[in-house]
């Protein structure tokens, strides 16, 4: 359910924006779909959808989140795990990734469900240069679902080269402590190929948590913590059908 501090008001213009939003961007989503079973390449047909129906930026980046080609659809689905199964598993995170996608849905920014299964935002103007207060409150939503959940082992990565990601680091090994959960944090210049590496390894018997489609296509099994925490919060996401 949504924040009952939010007042009534904001509620409804929330709900309309988003009625008028979606409203606006399902035909164009049905007509890139359509030009994609041909073949012809994502990003020029989006544009030339987009020009046509004379699309924001802004839109036209939540149609490229959205929206994926065919071929790139049931691989992705097909690696997705429920949520209810990954106790006794290694979750290996991709923590950017994962906890400011939380920390959008717990901002009550949009959270559109995607074509290939997986739950994504579209707040394209953030740093992810954040500070471990700021947030905090993502890493104890995700922390607290996975203590529930009762994997075997929990490693959050995070690029090195993102500012203050080592003090990140630290601040998320002393959670998983007071968490109890059993697990590391650590940073990588090389996060990227580490996901994909130990992740499409199948003697390590992983499960990485991200919604990157590049790092899903290179792994064998995918946890969406956020659609987790939507699912556990009653929330629905948007979606363009």
């Amino acid at each position: 359910m949504r924040d009952m501090h939010e007042s009534s008001a904001d509620f409804s213009d929330s709900c309309i924006k988003e009625e008028v939003l979606k409203e606006k961007l399902l035909r164009p989503a049905r007509d890139i779909r359509s030009i994609l079973r041909w073949g012809y390449p994502k990003f020029s047909t989006i544009r030339f959808v987009a020009d046509h129906f004379q699309l924001s930026l802004e839109e036209r980046h939540i149609l490229a989140r959205v929206i994926m080609p065919p071929d790139r659809i049931i691989s992705r689905i097909n690696k997705k795990i429920d949520c209810s199964e990954i106790k006794d598993r290694k979750i290996l995170i991709d923590g950017y990734n994962v906890l400011l996608t939380v920390d959008s849905l717990l901002k009550k920014e949009l959270m559109w469900f995607c074509d290939d299964g997986y739950i994504r935002d579209t707040r394209y103007y953030f740093s992810k240069a954040k500070q471990a207060e700021d947030i905090e409150e993502a890493l104890d939503a995700v922390l607290g679902f996975l203590s529930e959940a009762s994997p075997k082992s929990v490693f959050f990565l995070f690029d090195a080269q993102i500012s203050r990601s080592g003090e990140l680091a630290g601040f998320t090994r002393r959670k998983l402590k007071e968490y109890k959960i059993s697990g590391e944090a650590k940073t990588s210049k090389i996060a990227d190929f580490e996901l994909k590496t130990e992740g499409g390894n199948p003697e390590s018997n992983v499960i990485v948590a991200t919604s990157d489609g590049i790092i899903i296509d290179s792994v064998k099994e995918v946890l969406d913590i956020p659609a987790c925490l939507m699912e556990k919060m009653g929330i629905e996401p948007i979606r363009l059908y």
